[in-house]
């Protein structure tokens, strides 16, 4: 070494003391901190998970419809709110006013001004009056019925009507085409039927103006505004007259005298007065004018009420919560969540934060210190118990708002599957945590809480075995019942529901008495039962998808399993009967050892069906099945103990192949644990005795591969299955024999320290060996020989 040493460090040369460290430093040091990290960043995950899903930086809105105040509700901060009522009355006033729109079809005044224009050349056909024929009088007879006799023109002779036809006749001798009319009709129609004509209004007043329209003919961009009074035919008379006299004077004033262009003017302006009804050019564009009404009515701004802080009221005390009242403090709830600074919400958070690690440190306590700890070691149990309780919580969190109330729902789901897969006593514990969470993240009272701890409680300990498709629906019958009578009674101990006599100053009046109180509250519990009992019933149908994801088993689906036309179990008893039979014996006797401790005795009743069936492969190796061949009589100790210590891996790749569920795997692959196949072993050290030169055998090589019983059943399942193939080898199977018997073989497993795994107590290994005594002891019981059983 060239003479020269190392240097030790300081922490090296302490160490070299052998001092032993602290239990928590060696934990460390010894600890996998990868798995771990992995862990921590699991819970973390999940806890960060809930903070987002419901919202911990705001305080959640507590108030519901038809909530009685104890005390008037008064504003926190200022805020407006728009009056919808004033609001809405200026928006109608306002769209009663907009002109709204009509289109302007021209077409029926061209067929107008034709029809008229027929109408004349039939009647200028004809020479003279008594010379028309039918369809010229017709004709004639339209103008001619249509002069209307005026207070002025009664005082004055009538023209005839010769005079009349002969004035037609005078007037359009110069224009025989027609034309210089036909000018008159169009300037007519240019000047006083441009914007159209209409009957009546066809839009009511609710839907815009009475005295303007907007007309157009192409596009509603280019309408025009228009009083109701410049389109309205019943307004056109006057105006057609007077027009026409004027056109008529310019046209043919030259030609004719006055009073027969007059009359003819006068004749023409009363025919088109009369039909005008039939040619109505407007019509309404419901399209466009409510495009117009909408426009208006979003222009007109919101009339706002202001409420002040410490001073303006918004519900008053006793009386229950409407509409109104609600939407009032949901408005004056967002403007103080958003008067909240960035530090308020980090410090919100923080403090859900605190509550969630909390109650992460009780539970994992519990389960770390009473319960099954895998739940915590293992990622994968850890990772779905927390998501569990993640969805569980943000469901419950979500559907709670006033719309569904409904957040019983999921979290008597929840307390039906933790009981289910972890067991009453830990459900409890995880679901007080839930309605916990659940409570402060609502921002909700005693009572809330009260209300879903005795609808969670209650669904987790009525769950228990689940051996019926019924029974789940008791459950929740049973949990309805109770819930409405907590909502029910937890509601007259907390509300203000005490009739006080008249003249008796109260601090919070209400109107409201005793039985509307109360049948609000039966209500609130009917509806809370509702809910219960459609999530109790809703689990049967998916309870097969559970066991999958949990890797758990029902009474339910263990009695399915343990038909006998399992395709496993009618090819075990073709192939080994006497391992069938045995099996059977084993079943008998373990299910009620398992019942007698509280273990789940049908599981252990279903396992032993099925602890052996990988003997299927090689039975005639196995005693139970030989019938006089001994196969094992040309192998070594060696190879024998392999074929049947191979019979448990076979048993599980069986089991496993025909998917059976992972409780009964565990059991096939426990139910010997690391015993030691002992007539093998001594076989082994016989023949190594009497052979010096043979190595000495090691007892590692004669035992199974295990693992060692880590359940109650299993432990069970072990015992009953020795004991029960211990016992046929009994000459004479007295109780006494078979007590013995059965007291050597529990001392020999506990001393070989099988059941160290399991947490079998003194106690109960005491109550099972008495089972197992009992059972053997009816098998084997003594019989009365008949007559012709008797020796001769």
């Amino acid at each position: 070494m060239n003479g020269q040493t190392k240097t030790r460090t300081r922490q090296e040369r302490i160490e070299s003391l052998g001092i032993p460290k602290p239990k928590m430093v060696q934990w460390w040091i010894d600890s996998d901190k990868a798995d771990w990290a992995v862990r921590i960043l699991i819970g973390l995950s999940a806890a960060i998970a809930l903070l987002v899903v419901c919202r911990t930086w705001e305080p959640r809105f507590a108030y519901r419809t038809g909530m009685i105040p104890v005390r008037d509700i008064i504003a926190r901060v200022n805020f407006e709110v728009e009056n919808q009522i004033e609001t809405e009355a200026l928006r109608l006033q306002k769209v009663r006013e907009v002109p709204v729109y009509y289109r302007n079809w021209k077409a029926p005044l061209e067929q107008l001004r034709a029809r008229l224009k027929n109408r004349l050349f039939v009647i200028l056909d004809a020479q003279s009056l008594k010379e028309m024929n039918e369809e010229e009088r017709k004709a004639f007879e339209e103008f001619v019925a249509t002069v209307a006799v005026t207070p002025e023109s009664a005082t004055t002779d009538q023209p005839s009507a010769d005079q009349q036809f002969i004035a037609m006749k005078a007037v359009f001798a110069s224009d025989p085409e027609l034309e210089k009319l036909d000018t008159a009709i169009k300037n007519l129609q240019k000047d006083e039927f441009d914007n159209g004509l209409l009957q009546s209004i066809k839009h009511q007043a609710e839907q815009g103006s009475q005295r303007f329209i907007r007309v157009y003919s192409t596009e509603p961009s280019d309408a025009v505004e228009v009083t109701v009074d410049d389109v309205q035919i019943a307004l056109m008379k006057p105006k057609i007259e007077s027009m026409l006299a004027e056109e008529f004077r310019s046209q043919f004033g030259s030609q004719v005298e006055t009073d027969q262009h007059r009359l003819v003017a006068q004749m023409v302006s009363h025919w088109i007065d009369k039909r005008l009804p039939e040619y109505e050019t407007l019509s309404y564009d419901d399209e466009a004018s409510g495009k117009a009404r909408a426009e208006i009515a979003a222009s007109v701004p919101p009339v706002m009420k202001k409420f002040y802080a410490g001073q303006s009221e918004l519900a008053d005390a006793g009386e229950p919560l409407d509409e109104h009242e609600l939407r009032l403090l949901q408005m004056e709830h967002r403007q103080w969540t958003n008067y909240r600074g960035a530090i308020d919400r980090i410090a919100r958070v923080a403090a859900y934060g605190g509550m969630i690690a909390a109650l992460y440190l009780l539970c994992g306590s519990y389960i770390l210190f009473v319960d099954d700890r895998s739940l915590v070691f293992d990622r994968v149990k850890l990772s779905k118990l927390l998501f569990l309780f993640v969805c569980t919580i943000g469901i419950s969190y979500w559907v709670a708002s006033d719309k569904y109330r409904s957040e019983l729902a999921p979290l008597v789901i929840a307390s039906i599957i933790t009981a289910i897969v972890y067991g009453r006593d830990l459900s409890l514990l995880l679901m007080s945590a839930a309605i916990i969470s659940v409570t402060l993240f609502l921002n909700e009272g005693l009572s809330h809480l009260v209300m879903l701890a005795a609808a969670v409680t209650t669904s987790t300990l009525l769950t228990g075995r689940i051996r019926t498709q019924s029974h789940l629906l008791f459950v929740g019958g049973v949990s309805a019942a109770v819930t409405f009578l907590t909502v029910v009674g937890v509601g007259i101990v907390t509300g203000d529901t005490t009739t006080i006599p008249t003249g008796v100053e109260r601090l919070a009046p209400t109107t409201v008495s005793f039985l509307e109180v109360l049948a609000g509250l039966a209500q609130e519990g009917l509806r809370a039962g509702a809910f219960i009992v459609i999530s109790a019933a809703a689990l049967t149908p998916i309870l097969p998808l559970i066991e999958k994801a949990f890797g758990v088993q029902t009474d339910l689906s263990l009695l399915s399993l343990s038909d006998a036309s399992h395709p496993l179990l009618r090819r075990l008893a073709q192939r080994a009967p006497g391992t069938y039979n045995h099996s059977i014996n084993v079943a008998s006797i373990a299910e009620a050892a398992a019942d007698a401790i509280g273990a789940n005795g049908l599981l252990v009743r279903v396992g032993a069906y099925f602890h052996d069936i990988g003997k299927m492969f090689k039975p005639e190796y196995f005693i139970e099945n030989q019938s006089g061949v001994n196969q094992h009589d040309s192998l070594q100790p060696a190879m024998s103990t392999l074929v049947i210590i191979a019979h448990v891996k076979d048993g599980a790749d069986l089991a496993r192949n025909h998917h059976l569920p992972q409780p009964l795997i565990d059991l096939i692959m426990q139910h010997h644990g690391t015993t030691l196949v002992e007539y093998f072993f001594n076989e082994a050290a016989k023949r190594s005795e009497d052979n010096p030169n043979e190595k000495q055998v090691s007892d590692k090589d004669f035992r199974y591969p295990g693992p060692k019983p880590q359940t109650l059943e299993a432990a069970v399942m072990m015992l009953a299955d020795t004991v029960e193939s211990a016992s046929r080898t009994l000459v004479d199977p007295t109780p006494a024999r078979i007590q013995n018997l059965v007291d050597q073989i529990a001392q020999k497993k506990m001393a070989d320290g099988q059941f160290d795994e399991c947490g079998l107590t003194f106690q109960q290994l005491n109550l099972v060996r008495k089972s197992l005594v009992k059972s053997l002891t009816a098998i084997y019981h003594a019989r009365v020989k008949y007559p012709s059983q008797q020796p001769a």
